[in-house]
Order: structure tokens, then C-alpha cells, then sequence
């Protein structure tokens, strides 16, 4: 078995069931986890799960233990990555940044209680579902045995609820302190001829703050599976033009260049063109966020063989690290509460739209963000 990073030793179902029944044999350490209001397992020195409680059980529609009994806590999630090698949970390049893993590992190196926040993506009735726990593992003997009282307390609400805040409150008062600038600026004017281009340009100005406005209600139907999919004629070109239009507007486009890639694929085709455009213009955003002043961003779109593929690029590369997280719901480079730009993307993307969402990034070409559609 292979690994990149924990090691993917494991021990037999002999040796699992006579942990368990140490376990189970020893009333206070069984109460004690049964007793707890969230997910709560005791894992052995292989990161193998040997007891649980019945809320994990309840999480995963499982009747008893015996089914999860010798797996590692990503399997028994469902986590995409788990089977990205040999050895299973704990062992694949994206599990280097895995909360889980690192606060089992944490705790059995310093023998103290480690928590981090712990971002999984799951793959459920063929659905990709993304949750925020909170874990927590704490270490312990019993005779000559290791093992981890590991938890998970769901932060998934507070997570999103402070990220779509931040987001919201710092879009909205962008456009507003734009609109405001633009009333004001109206009331200094006698040319009548220059009031209706202000007047025009505040109009525009308004209509974007309700886009803004829409997004979030959007994003938020969603998750919740609530959003209604509303297929239309969309015309590439005007499509892109429009979506420049609008990220003018925003403050990481100042002293920045946005282009329509010169081999651009005029082609109509028939989308949600609201999602499509929510989907463009969180990769837009990104892109003039990764840009340095006067540095330009590049959009465009390509038509072959039954597919329509619109993209953003930048001349920044991401880092590994990065790379590895960027579709995770609440991952951000950019501080705490933001991160749902991308995975926004990904879920409009390709859970509504039906496309796919991915991205290619380099020293030489910078990164691209795709969104590749079925037309």
C-alpha cells in the first residue's frame, strides 16, 4: 500500500473486534462516548474505527457498528479522496490538509487534546454534499493499547452563515457607496445631457445591487436544494460583454484590464443564463483578486464537438496547497468567513447546470478556471 502522508498500516478484523470488546468491557468509556451530542468514535493506533456512538451511526442510516467496524472515519463519510490511494483514508496528497488526519496524528505526537476545523466533501446518492466539523481527538491508554476519542460537532451553519455575511454585506456596501458616489455627483450637474449618462449609469448601478442581492438568495436555494433551474437563448459574446460590464463595478477591478480573448466563439446555445452568470463572475472575481494593478484578465469561450467551454484566466499560478482545497466549501486564502466564491462555482456549475467545473494552473500560462457545458 502507498501513502503521501499517514501511514497506511491497519490492523485485521481479529485484532479490531478484541478492541472493541476492551472497549465494551470498560462501562465508563462506552457511556461516557453514548452520552455525547454529537458524533463521537474511539479509533485504534491505525486510525481504524473500533467503537462509536449512535449518532454516527444515525448519520451514516446504520443499524449497528459492525459495518464501519476497521474502517478510517473519511471512509466511512464517504470522502471523495479516500480512494485516491491504496491505503485509503489518511493516506492521499489531500489529505496533507485534512483536519481529521492531523488532529489524530496531532494528538497522538504531543499525547494532549488537538481540535481543527475539519472540511470534507462527500460523495452521497451520487451528490457531492460538503460539511465543517469541528473535531476533536483525545488520546488514551487502556493497558498496553492506544487509542482516540475523536468527535465531530457541525459547524457547518455558523461556517456559512458568517461566510455569506461578510460576502454580502461587503458586496452590497460596495455597490451601494457606487450609487451613492453617482447621486451624488448627479446633484453637481447642470449639463441635462450629462445627468441622463449619470442617471443611465446609476440605473445600471442599481440593477447590479439586486444582482447582488440575488445571489445570495440563490446560493442559499441551492443548498437547500430549492433552486429552479430556467432554460433560455444565451448569445456568447453579448454573455461575456455583460459580465465584464458588471465586474467593473467591483473595487479588485480598479486599474486592472478585463479582455474578450481575441478567438472567441460567437455561438448561441440555450442555459440558465443567470447561473451561468453567477458561475462567471465568481471566476471573474477571482481572477482580478489574483491580478496585480494594471494586470489583465483574460475571458473567453470555445465551441467543439457538442460543448460550450467558457473560461477566465489570470497570470498568477496557485500554490499546491491550495490547489488541493479550493472547491472545499469555506476554504479561503483570503481570511476568515470568506470562501464560498469557489465552491459556489462548483456547485451552480455542476450540480445545476450540469456542466464541469475545473481549473488548470501553471508558471508559464497562469491559471484558468473552466466551466465546460453539453449544448
Amino acid at each position: 500500500m502507498t501513502t503521501k502522508h499517514a501511514s497506511p498500516e491497519r490492523d485485521d478484523i481479529v485484532k479490531i473486534v478484541s478492541a472493541r470488546k476492551r472497549i465494551m468491557d470498560t462501562e465508563f468509556i462506552r457511556e461516557l462516548i453514548n452520552s455525547l451530542p454529537y458524533i463521537a468514535a474511539i479509533l485504534n493506533s491505525k486510525r481504524q474505527i473500533v467503537f462509536s456512538n449512535q449518532k454516527l451511526l444515525n448519520s451514516l442510516n446504520l443499524d449497528s457498528v459492525e459495518s464501519i467496524l476497521g474502517v478510517r472515519i473519511g471512509e466511512a463519510i464517504n470522502c471523495i479522496h479516500y480512494k485516491e490511494e491504496t491505503g485509503g483514508c489518511g493516506t492521499s496528497e489531500s489529505c496533507q490538509y485534512c483536519g481529521a488526519v492531523n488532529a489524530v496524528l496531532q494528538s497522538h505526537a504531543v499525547k494532549t487534546t488537538v481540535s481543527n476545523e475539519y472540511r470534507i466533501t462527500s460523495q452521497l446518492n451520487n451528490r457531492k454534499v460538503h460539511y465543517d466539523y469541528r473535531i476533536t481527538a483525545i488520546p488514551f491508554a487502556l493497558g498496553d493499547e492506544q487509542f482516540t476519542i475523536i468527535s465531530l460537532s457541525d459547524i457547518s451553519n455558523e461556517k456559512r452563515r458568517n461566510a455569506l455575511e461578510r460576502i454580502f454585506f461587503h458586496d452590497i456596501l460596495n455597490t451601494a457607496g457606487s450609487l451613492n458616489g453617482i447621486l451624488e455627483i448627479i446633484e453637481g450637474i447642470s449639463d441635462i445631457k450629462k445627468v441622463h449618462e449619470f442617471v443611465s449609469l446609476a440605473k445600471d448601478t442599481s440593477r447590479y445591487l439586486i444582482d447582488e442581492i440575488l445571489d445570495q438568495r440563490e446560493l442559499l436555494a441551492a443548498e437547500q436544494n430549492e433552486l429552479k433551474v430556467r432554460h433560455n437563448i444565451v448569445f456568447s459574446v453579448d454573455l461575456l460583454k455583460e459580465i465584464i460590464k458588471r465586474a467593473m463595478y467591483y473595487s479588485v477591478a480598479r486599474n486592472k484590464i478585463i479582455a474578450i480573448d481575441k478567438n472567441v466563439s460567437t455561438v448561441s446555445f440555450t442555459t440558465d443564463d443567470m447561473l451561468l452568470k453567477r458561475v462567471l463572475i465568481n471566476m471573474l472575481k477571482n481572477a482580478l483578486e489574483a491580478t496585480t494593478d494594471k494586470g489583465k484578465v483574460v475571458i473567453g469561450c470555445d465551441d467543439d464537438e457538442g460543448y460550450i467551454t467558457f473560461w477566465v484566466n489570470n497570470k498568477g499560478m496557485i500554490p499546491r496547497d491550495i490547489q488541493l482545497q479550493i472547491f472545499q466549501r469555506s476554504f479561503s486564502t483570503k481570511g476568515p468567513n470568506r470562501g464560498l466564491g469557489t465552491y459556489c462555482m462548483k456547485l451552480l456549475g455542476e450540480q445545476y447546470l450540469r456542466g464541469k467545473v475545473y481549473f488548470v494552473t501553471d508558471q508559464h500560462e497562469g491559471t484558468t478556471f473552466y466551466i465546460k457545458l453539453r449544448v
